[in-house]
């Protein structure tokens, strides 16, 4: 729609939700009244997150937002947009920006751990010592944030959410009128998996009694002005879909054993992705979790990325068919290109060296955990993300993906030959047409 000027007029609601299930589901509604209410689209949510004893943290690359899987904006029955596995969307989207921002601005709003530091060596009276490395170490550290309350809906620690993020509906425009969207509805569904929340999982969580903060007009002539301008919206919705890659066993594929060192197999997936058909589908992102705790988790103990890692793979090769043809000429067979192609279609990272890569030595320690608790390893290819651009209406869509199975006796061995769950999301057209009394929601 155009830009409306209008006077300024606005009041600022702080809504407790209608419903409020712990560990299961939120609802907030915001209903029209005679004075047909116009509300700005800037809606964010406060009171993110959990109460647990023990004063864990929240997973590293998702904060305090690990606790939401799905998020729905409604009018009454009617899905206007929604995000599924929105914790994953958004341990990805954490991954993305500049460091100093992750570090100093939105670490402490998302609650993250995602921008980093690199300890500085002073030399004796500013005099180098002769070592490569004056002024500055390799030891690259990330800033904790504060530990979970164990108080029941404790806003202490508790995270903030722009809906922006996850609702990209209210991003295209610039007012809601309720006379349209009559029975407006924001529907969380909870995580129930705790190894996406908790840095730590020795104690049961519960969440926290969320807020929702809305600013809508109080002037007449502002919200008659908002209401004429509004013609429907169109935006990128965020579509998900999985695809499962199976653990490699003893004979699959055909001459691999697990649990001999050395023992390898080259194991190729080519599944059909149903979700985007029909659609027109711009860019997507895919990340590859592992499904096995053992992989991210010692004892109660999780590694800073956890259940968000995105794995590399040995001799990994991915690549995308749409309508037939590969979108690759070749497939994406390394972690740097992959690094690349993915900058370029979603714009800049937040890595750090071997973030993407196992090196050559696959148990090199490049970030030093606050915790003290994670292996090694962990710290090493496991934001691995692939990403590229579309820009095409799918009719037919495969995902080729390919690796190199390694069995192992030895510890952390799974790494390389369990199940991996590729999440994709990816940026789909949607609109809102007007229609005589009424509108209809297409895409």
């Amino acid at each position: 729609m155009d830009n409306v000027d209008y006077s300024g007029v606005v009041k600022n609601t702080l809504l407790d939700p209608v419903l409020d299930v712990k560990n299961v589901r939120t609802e907030f509604r915001i209903d029209n009244d005679d004075t047909n209410r116009v509300l700005l689209p800037n809606l964010r949510l406060a009171g993110v997150g959990v109460s647990c004893a023990g004063a864990p943290h929240y997973n590293f690359v998702a904060g305090a937002s690990g606790v939401i899987k799905n998020i729905f904006l409604m009018d009454g029955n009617v899905v206007l947009d929604q995000c599924r596995n929105a914790n994953g969307w958004l341990a990805f989207q954490n991954y993305l920006g500049f460091n100093d921002q992750n570090a100093s601005k939105f670490g402490d709003l998302q609650k993250k751990v995602m921008g980093y530091s690199v300890q500085g060596q002073l030399p004796t009276n500013d005099t180098p010592n002769g070592n490569d490395n004056d002024p500055s170490s390799d030891a690259i550290y990330r800033l904790a944030q504060g530990t979970i309350p164990a108080t029941a809906d404790s806003l202490t620690s508790a995270g903030y959410l722009d809906l922006k993020r996850v609702l990209p509906m209210l991003g295209s425009v610039e007012a809601l009128p309720l006379s349209v969207f009559n029975r407006l509805r924001i529907v969380i569904e909870y995580e129930s998996d705790p190894n996406k929340i908790l840095g730590n999982t020795a104690n049961a969580s519960s969440t926290i009694r969320a807020v929702l903060s809305y600013d809508e007009f109080t002037d007449d002539a502002d919200k008659a002005e908002a209401t004429r301008a509004f013609r429907g919206a169109e935006w990128d919705s965020i579509e998900h879909d999985l695809v499962v890659v199976s653990a490699g066993t003893n004979g699959s594929p055909a001459g691999f054993n697990p649990a001999v060192n050395d023992s390898r197999a080259d194991q190729k997936v080519s599944a059909n992705v149903k979700n985007y058909r029909g659609k027109y589908l711009k860019k997507l992102v895919v990340a590859k979790n592992p499904s096995l705790t053992a992989v991210f988790k010692n004892g109660n103990q999780c590694s800073p990325m956890g259940a968000y890692a995105s794995i590399t793979s040995l001799n990994e090769k991915i690549n995308v068919k749409i309508n037939g043809a590969p979108k690759l000429p070749l497939a994406c067979d390394r972690p740097n290109k992959r690094l690349a192609l993915l900058a370029d279609s979603w714009g800049t990272t937040n890595a750090y060296p071997l973030n993407a890569d196992l090196g050559s030595d696959q148990a090199y320690n490049i970030l030093r955990p606050f915790d003290g608790a994670s292996a090694l390893a962990t710290q090493v290819g496991v934001q691995d993300y692939f990403g590229i651009e579309i820009q095409d209406t799918v009719r037919d869509m495969q995902l080729e993906y390919e690796r190199t199975l390694e069995g192992s006796a030895g510890a952390n061995s799974e790494s390389y030959h369990s199940q991996l769950n590729l999440n994709m999301w990816g940026l789909c057209s949607k609109a809102i047409v007007l229609s005589s009394g009424g509108y209809n929601v297409v895409g």
